[in-house]
């Protein structure tokens, strides 16, 4: 069943997945031998904290290019059979390890922080946006995949005692299962060692109010002297050993300060294999999972998130960011649509129901069931996919309307570029997006209309001198959102709500500020975590 704000409906979703840096935001940095560290719980309210976030890059080279883009197909695919997969457990009537969406939780949410976000496009990270989050005491920044179509927040870890990991630093090694010609850069990895953490804590079999309703959970007894571990096999390759523990995380906020978020729920993961792994040191999650790290981290900062996307040729000096807490951009004024955020209780994703689809003013004929969430899983809102993939009729019909406003205007590629079906000579600038790329709008349900990016809508440069209509084709439900439709958006999810907010931005309107300081002074009074 899916939770609707009040209502509950059959249906299934992806949640946003993006990469992300957990440091915190400061209005202007101070010198860090002045940094003091609080606790969460002592922020006033109306704290902001900036983090840079760079957009996704793409190869210069044509060859390098037409490989990108096959990875990027690869790497959706792999994820779209993970969320069909999902779809089937849940259709089998599997635990639902979902905690309830509404309510804040305990204790008077304060402040707000956002994270820095980079791409790994240049890795096997393909067209996802990366973070360094600050994880332990003292605290170790790492670089970590953000991904909201998952449960489990991990990082590689070494644990004392056991044997050491594989040396995933091998030139030979692979990092994808899928295209398999690619080889993976030299990745300079950041270990977290629990026992250098004073304030790591693992969870025991035993505790069967917390580790019993983690996800993925191999325990075999409920031995007290068992440590919950896990197990987690994805479809796209990635496999994942460890075992969970609490941990508190270092952000820094405004006011020339950092603060400690406790309580988080961390995989340390004794073994890595396939997928991106060797691309990052772990994945921080934002899904709708009772562990998740927007769940826990949301409850001290209102119950909100958001976060804006750079457009893909947004340059390598351009930033995004991610945000705890009131973003200023959505606070400041009105121009913004609303709608129902729709969460499946069988896995962490989060989506959309979406009414009508409007190509240049005119609406198009697509049967409302295919964005029936009880039948198809409606519309995912999936940061960690690249392209929007839509089921037929409604993709064929889409991509029809598009083709058939743009034959006119541009003469057709020669090439076939895989996997994209209809492809134009033109390179993004002459003429201009606005005078020739039809205008997309798709009506969510309360009347508020998403219109992506005449860029989004035809992909320039997706080989050089080359563009193609922004979406593939799914076989199954459900439909997919990808970030390149979620570009040039601010996104703001409040789970107290349980509303979807979002605006267009150039997602510029931010400070720059440097890294926190990995090694604040403590607070004279801290805390006992």
């Amino acid at each position: 069943m899916t939770k609707m704000h009040g209502h509950y409906v059959a249906a299934a979703f992806a949640a946003v997945v993006v990469v992300l840096l957990l440091p915190g935001c400061l209005d202007a940095y101070p010198d860090p031998d002045e940094v003091v560290v609080v606790d969460v719980g002592a922020l006033e309210e109306g704290s902001s904290c900036y983090f840079p976030m760079t957009a996704p890059v793409v190869p210069e080279s044509p060859e390098a290019r037409r490989e990108h883009y096959r990875a990027i197909a690869a790497k959706d695919l792999a994820r779209h059979r993970r969320m069909a997969r999902r779809r089937q457990l849940a259709a089998s009537g599997m635990p639902d390890l979902l905690a309830a969406t509404s309510g804040s939780g305990s204790g008077t949410p304060l402040s707000t922080f956002e994270l820095p976000m980079q791409s790994a496009l240049d890795s096997m990270d393909v067209g996802m946006y990366l973070v360094t989050v600050h994880f332990g005491t003292p605290a170790v920044a790492f670089s970590m995949a953000l991904d909201t179509a998952n449960d489990l927040t991990w990082l590689n870890c070494r644990l004392r005692g056991h044997r050491r990991h594989r040396d995933r630093g091998n030139a030979n090694a692979k990092t994808m299962s899928l295209e398999q010609a690619l080889e993976p850069p030299l990745v300079k990895k950041t270990w977290y060692r629990p026992a250098r953490s004073s304030s790591w804590r693992r969870y025991r079999c035993s505790m069967r109010d917390s580790c019993a309703r983690f996800p993925h959970v191999a325990c075999k007894t409920p031995n007290h002297n068992e440590s919950c571990s896990y197990h987690q096999q994805l479809q796209d390759g990635t496999n994942t050993r460890g075992i969970f523990g609490r941990e508190t995380a270092t952000v820094a906020v405004s006011g020339g300060r950092q603060a400690r978020l406790p309580g988080l729920v961390l995989g340390c993961s004794t073994f890595e294999a396939g997928g991106t792994v060797d691309a990052h040191d772990g994945v921080l999650t934002l899904g709708n999972a009772n562990v998740s790290f927007s769940k826990i981290a949301g409850k001290s900062f209102q119950g909100l998130f958001s976060f804006c996307l750079l457009a893909t040729h947004s340059g390598r000096d351009a930033f995004s960011y991610l945000t705890f807490g009131p973003n200023p951009a959505m606070v400041a004024g009105a121009g913004f649509g609303e709608t129902d955020i729709v969460y499946m209780q069988n896995e962490p994703s989060m989506g959309v129901q979406v009414t009508g689809v409007f190509v240049n003013g005119q609406r198009l004929n697509i049967p409302p069931e295919v964005w029936n969430y009880r039948v198809h899983g409606g519309l995912n809102l999936d940061t960690g996919t690249s392209v929007s993939s839509l089921l037929e009729p409604a993709y064929g019909t889409v991509t029809r309307a598009l083709a058939s406003l743009l034959d006119p205007k541009l003469e057709k590629a020669a090439e076939e570029v895989i996997p994209f079906e209809h492809c134009y000579k033109w390179d993004g600038k002459n003429p201009a997006p606005e005078a020739i790329v039809p205008k997309v709008e798709l009506v969510l349900m309360g009347g508020a209309r998403l219109e992506p990016s005449p860029k989004g809508v035809l992909m320039p440069e997706v080989v050089p001198g080359i563009a193609c209509i922004g979406f593939f084709k799914r076989e199954a439900g459900p439909n997919i959102l990808g970030n390149v439709h979620m570009q040039e958006h601010i996104w703001e999810f409040d789970d107290v709500k349980g509303k979807l907010r979002f605006k267009k931005d150039k997602c510029t309107t931010h400070i720059n500020i440097s890294p926190p300081n990995a090694n604040p002074k403590p607070n004279p009074n801290p805390t006992n975590n």
